[in-house]
């Protein structure tokens, strides 16, 4: 193990970066917000209430790929602007190498990232059947879930296209690296604890998708993806992996659109297929970890208020 001196850390600079964090993300949330009202009044939209309680109702149709663009531009500076600016302004010519974005992921890493998720896919559907049944009606947001079903009936290519860039590429890139590549590694650092900031990380990423009917299957894959970093050391294996199973769930509907139902349509996938699940996703998991019998993330070592970050 090698100590990188440029990465030496004390608390009054983690302060210092975690504020300017925040005041970044929360500052271009809030540019967002005001640039697609203006955009909205450009293109001569309606209120944006009456527009998505009418779409689900069938009305309002024509709006539908603006509301998708709009929704593409506000995630735009949601996440990936937000944390393109904070890195490259704060840590400058250290950036991708700050996030773990500076190498080019192994194919083999790739691979077993990728047969971890589909192993575990089962289980996550169990889970979250029994996340829907555990609340009570008036905690999901049916809302929510009736315009994601509008925006996943797909009838052209154009359509898939819009929701792979929507859905798939820009949410893989842009929360794995404001959450895996900024969030987690400023967690890690403040708790001391590898452990705690995935297990945080994974909490904040479900929790930002404000929907308690997918919390915890959105919390396991969130802490998943954290791990899949800690062990490979190389953020563009989150960012294939969450853009690969993103783009699942827009692929199917759109080739199967009978499989696009109601949260109340959702089946419980068989317990024993759910244990078989994770007995298969343990097992890869176990292989994936002698494949990178060490771990190539942030190791701690404190030393009174000043603590050191390392990397292998």
């Amino acid at each position: 193990m090698n100590v990188e001196k440029n990465n030496l850390v004390d608390r009054e600079e983690l302060k210092t970066e975690t504020f300017y964090f925040l005041f970044v993300w929360f500052g271009f949330y809030i540019i967002g917000m005001i640039f697609i009202q203006i955009m909205a009044a450009l293109f001569g939209l309606p209120d944006f209430a009456l527009i998505l309680n009418g779409i689900t109702k069938g009305e309002y149709l024509e709006y539908l790929d603006t509301l998708k663009v709009l929704q593409l531009v506000l995630h735009l500076f949601q996440y990936i602007i937000p944390a393109l600016v904070f890195l490259f302004l704060y840590h400058k010519k250290t950036a991708l190498k700050k996030v773990y974005a500076d190498q080019k992921p192994s194919i083999k890493n790739i691979v077993w990232s990728i047969l971890l998720i589909l192993s575990i896919y089962p289980f996550i559907s169990f889970v979250y059947y029994w996340n829907t049944q555990l609340l009570p009606d008036g905690a999901i947001s049916q809302d929510k879930l009736d315009i994601q079903k509008v925006f996943l009936e797909m009838n052209s290519p154009k359509d898939l296209i819009l929701n792979l860039l929507l859905l798939g590429l820009a949410a893989g890139i842009g929360e794995e690296f404001l959450f895996r590549g900024i969030l987690q590694r400023l967690l890690t650092l403040w708790t001391k604890n590898i452990h705690f900031g995935a297990i945080l990380t994974g909490l904040i990423f479900s929790l930002m998708h404000f929907q308690l009917e997918g919390f915890f299957p959105r919390f396991i894959l969130g802490v998943l993806f954290c791990y899949l970093l800690i062990f490979t050391g190389n953020l563009w294996i989150t960012v294939i992996v969450h853009v690969f199973f993103n783009s699942v769930q827009v692929l199917i509907p759109y080739f199967y659109p009978n499989l696009a139902g109601n949260i109340s349509e959702v089946e419980s996938v068989a317990p024993l297929v759910a244990v078989a699940s994770c007995f298969v996703f343990l097992l890869f998991l176990t292989i994936f970890r002698e494949v990178n019998k060490e771990y190539k993330y942030i190791k701690i070592k404190t030393n009174n208020n000043n603590f050191n970050e390392f990397k292998n």
